[in-house]
């Protein structure tokens, strides 16, 4: 029999396998293996979570004494990311079922569904690898898929443009995290996780500590390292966006960055401190970047960036309320940006485009989606009583508290996170009225609502960023407060500021602030309010015909007036205008600096070789000149060792 940590692995793994190899005109079939899989696959992972602990070794490879064990152990926080892998995974799966038909062709079923379940099953893989190196197995697996995957949209040369950054990046970032994972190997016997340990007090453990930070959020899609997310928006098929750059890459890239900071690594304060100045660029940069986006999906990668910044900012405080607080933002922010591209997901199906100023007057049409979106834009921007405002409020107190215990500059960490949600329900504010509101334009006249297969998952989804807000306790107890705990618990003599005494701050990390008590409040205030809109209804209303400058109505488009108009004005703004352009430029776009770097180089290359034989001898005698050099210098050492 299977082991049972192996199911949530090697299900989708095979089920994958054989969507891909059902044939085409075989109808519904694709559809119930990798459904009935995905379900499997979460069963089984919440049977793991509610067990205890579980291992799997097997022997690999071997290098001379050095031995690759392919190592699985099921940790409270492994078993946590699982759950909502697989659970993610379901949702987007039924949501493929909705959005692709069960049209028979290649595009809608055998990649689609192949590519949907070998990402669950690497995912799962990576949580739950102990070994380092398997880690990076299942990690460049990812990257693998998440390439072909891209190529899946209709817009071939989006998708082929985003899919081809989308792999270069995330695989340089790979490499970095390979050279990091050989130095450790190396230098401490052992890429198993549980048993590293290492104190970052020279220049190797700091830069090995760095490079792998850097994979950890160029999968997460921090800045500088995020410019992928927008450009694979822009060709992906939406339910990509909504499982990888929504859900799964950030559940495994601030997991990975979890464990580095806390786990393996004991950093002082100055890295700390660079992780919070990362989270902060991070929030209000992006957040700018989506204030003057036009297309939905685009504006939702931005903001899908943006959150990331709140994560990083609580870890990087290393206080227990702000690390929890960026944990349980880390599961808040897969919950309502997955549903986010999902409702946009939905524009797209019905309405034939997500161009914002294309949309508009759509509530009464699909109004499932309209009510799912509100509650993920109001869950975004941090609006109790939705589940955004919780995790994001245990940021701010680890803020505070950091402040206590004599951080002068947290002030700015603060008022910066606070204005990125202001800006970030700004932004929503936008998509609300622009998607949903105002008057419909006549080339959206005839949308309807979405199929129910696309509805439930975006109903399901929606529920949590009500129930993880108003019932945070439960969430935050059951797998949230346990892996911060066993942390303090474990963490290596000189963690940061994880060392406090005792975990008081655990069990008082919602301030004055009560979520069930709250919302209670606030639903009287909204009955009251219905309660005096309801009275003015039988107030006697004057009716005129409607008019526009003296000059009569005769056109529904020329009521229509988009909610991209007033941000334009963002552009305008003394300071940001320059640097907006600049953004959109690509000038700060690590991609194309190191593209232009790498042809200044291969420029230099070219200038080398000109095709004369004789500069190529030369060439080739230095070298051999050098090897012979290094060899005689080996040499040299080892007979003045063995001499007495």
């Amino acid at each position: 029999m299977m082991p049972q940590i192996l199911v949530p692995i090697v299900v989708p793994a095979i089920a994958g396998g054989l969507c891909f190899l059902v044939p085409r005109r075989v109808r519904g079939l694709r559809e119930l293996i990798a459904l009935a899989a995905l379900v499997w696959a979460f069963v089984a992972s919440a049977r793991l979570f509610g067990g205890g602990a579980v291992s799997y070794q097997a022997d690999w490879m071997a290098f001379g004494d050095l031995k690759v064990i392919f190592d699985l152990v099921l940790t409270r926080f492994s078993a946590f990311i699982i759950v909502f892998v697989t659970l993610f995974g379901l949702a987007i799966g039924l949501y493929t079922v909705g959005w692709a038909g069960l049209r028979n062709d290649e595009h809608d079923g055998r990649r689609t569904y192949a590519f949907l379940l070998w990402t669950v099953g690497s995912a799962c893989g990576a949580a739950l690898s102990n070994s380092l190196l398997v880690l990076l197995l299942f990690w460049e697996v990812l990257t693998a898929i998440l390439f072909l995957y891209v190529n899946l949209g209709a817009k071939k040369d989006e998708a082929s443009a985003g899919a081809s950054k989308s792999f270069i990046m995330l695989g340089l970032s790979d490499a970095a995290l390979f050279i990091s994972v050989a130095y450790l190997w190396v230098n401490y016997g052992t890429v198993s996780m549980n048993r590293l340990s290492v104190f970052v007090g020279d220049p190797a453990t700091t830069a090995v500590y760095l490079l792998m930070v850097v994979a950890a959020i160029t999968k997460a899609g921090a800045m500088p390292f995020h410019t992928w997310i927008p450009a694979a928006a822009k060709g992906a098929p939406t339910p990509v966006m909504a499982l990888l750059p929504a859900s799964i890459d950030k559940l495994l890239g601030i997991y990975l960055l979890y464990r580095l900071s806390i786990d393996i690594f004991s950093i002082g304060g100055g890295l700390s401190l660079l992780l919070m100045i990362v989270g902060t660029v991070t929030i209000v940069g992006a957040v700018l970047m989506a204030l003057i986006q036009h297309d939905l999906r685009v504006l939702l990668s931005y903001h899908a960036i943006s959150q990331v910044g709140y994560m990083v900012l609580g870890i990087g405080t290393g206080l227990p309320i702000a690390v929890a607080g960026g944990l349980f933002h880390m599961l808040n922010h897969t919950v309502y940006k997955s549903l986010l591209f999902l409702c946009a997901g939905s524009l797209e199906k019905q309405a034939g485009t997500t161009e914002l100023e294309k949309l508009g007057g759509l509530a009464r049409a699909m109004p499932v989606t309209f009510v799912t979106c509100a509650i993920a834009a109001l869950a975004i921007s941090g609006v109790p009583p939705m589940n955004g405002f919780v995790s994001k409020w245990m940021v701010y107190t680890g803020l505070v508290q950091m402040g206590d215990l004599g951080f002068k500059a947290y002030w700015i960490f603060l008022d910066a996170a606070l204005f990125g949600s202001a800006l970030t329900l700004a932004s929503f504010v936008k998509v609300l009225y622009s998607g949903f509101l105002g008057q419909r334009p006549s080339g959206v006249a005839h949308v309807r609502e979405a199929n129910g297969a696309m509805l439930v998952p975006m109903v399901v989804l929606a529920a949590m960023c009500v129930f993880f807000g108003v019932w945070a306790k439960y969430p935050i107890d059951t797998f949230i407060n346990p892996v911060v705990r066993g942390a303090i618990a474990t963490a290596p003599t000189g963690q940061i500021q994880l060392l406090m005494p005792g975990t008081s701050a655990l069990r008082h990390m919602y301030g004055f602030w009560n979520p069930s008590t709250a919302t209670g409040l606030i639903v009287i205030g909204l009955v009251l309010g219905l309660l005096i809109v309801s009275v003015g209804r039988f107030a006697k209303r004057r009716v005129g015909r409607v008019f526009i400058g003296g000059e009569r109505v005769t056109s529904l488009d020329a009521m229509h007036v988009p909610g991209t108009g007033f941000y334009h004005t963002i552009r305008d703004v003394k300071g940001l205008h320059g640097m907006l352009e600049n953004a959109e430029a690509k000038v700060f776009d690590v991609y194309e600096v190191g593209g232009r770097i790498g042809n200044v180089f291969v420029q230099g290359l070219r200038s080398i070789h000109n095709g004369v034989l004789s500069t190529y001898l030369a060439w080739c005698v230095i070298g051999l000149g050098a090897v012979v050099f290094a060899l005689l210098s080996a040499l040299l050492r080892h007979l003045v060792s063995e001499t007495p």
